[in-house]
């Protein structure tokens, strides 16, 4: 049997759906493309025309619960597109766990991003705001819902000036520099020194 291999990160393109069928370890995203669902080494059966990926020993994954630190990086009309970076533990004082393996994606549709009734999802977040979430799903892509007074924006950049914004209510952020206010779904632990400090790997590719 022909196996054509090499090694994958969460995410990878594998293939498009024309040329193979999905096996274990992938999924197929909107656009038709194969990618893979968890870190490990892509598997090519050429025969069978099949693609999979065998996961690497006991990888740090999301589980149903988890709560995670993301990235946005898409609005859709319906659908909030996350980079998924790492885990947090909001038991005690909050604190960041762990960064995982590498970013994996997430998704918050329209209906999981607040307890009210979205209508313009422009309202609650922006591309590049950190956030916290709840994961609600088993396999990547993760889906996630941010519903609940601690999930939602940690951080944000200004759209005038792109300097840090500060939380004013549980609906609004306001830039220090220019005055500008912005609408978002703000977390109540957005001023967590804690988590201000262990996100940092998120802040820096915000601001980078």
């Amino acid at each position: 049997m022909s196996v054509r291999s090499k090694p994958v990160l969460v995410g990878d393109s594998l293939a498009v759906i024309e040329e193979y069928e999905p096996g274990p370890g992938t999924y197929v995203d909107e656009n038709g493309i194969i990618r893979a669902a968890v870190v490990g080494v892509a598997e090519y059966l050429e025969a069978q025309r099949i693609v999979r990926v065998r996961p690497a020993r006991n990888p740090r994954v999301p589980r149903p619960g988890s709560d995670v630190i993301g990235i946005v990086t898409q609005l859709r009309h319906d659908v909030v597109i996350v980079d998924i970076i790492g885990e947090v533990s909001l038991r005690g004082v909050p604190r960041f766990l762990y960064e995982y393996s590498s970013v994996l994606p997430g998704a918050i549709s329209i209906a999981n991003i607040s307890e009210e009734y979205v209508k313009d999802i422009s309202d609650y977040y922006r591309i590049s705001d950190v956030i916290l979430a709840r994961v609600i799903s088993r396999s990547a892509p993760y889906y996630l819902s941010t519903v609940g007074p601690a999930y939602g924006v940690l951080y944000a950049k200004c759209a005038r000036c792109g300097h840090l914004l500060e939380p004013v209510n549980n609906k609004t952020m306001r830039c220090p520099r220019c005055g500008h206010v912005e609408k978002r779904k703000v977390s109540n632990l957005a001023m967590s020194k804690i988590l201000r400090i262990n996100v940092r790997h998120g802040l820096m590719r915000v601001l980078s």
